[in-house]
């Protein structure tokens, strides 16, 4: 029979991790990838889609991709450039 376990998380450990440089290179990789496909799958032609980089509520790093311009807009509206990139 197995026995139950228990484990304990160090919130400050994950935190130190999630702040570090190796997430912020790896966070900012696969946005950049999702830019580049969102900007593959613009027939309008174009690079209108922008990573955004930040800290979430001042701690682990997040990343946003975008449309910056209106070509970019009416990819995601009319052809879902950038919600394909999502997807796969």
């Amino acid at each position: 029979m197995a026995q139950q376990m228990r484990i304990k998380f160090i919130s400050e450990g994950f935190r130190e991790i999630l702040c570090s440089s190796g997430v912020k290179e790896a966070v900012t990789e696969a946005a950049e990838a999702m830019q580049s496909k969102a900007n593959e799958n613009n027939i309008r032609g174009g690079n209108g889609y922008e990573v955004k980089m930040g800290r979430y509520g001042g701690g682990r790093w997040v990343a946003y991709v975008s449309a910056s311009d209106n070509e970019a807009n009416a990819a995601e509206a009319e052809d879902k450039a950038l919600s394909r990139a999502v997807s796969g």
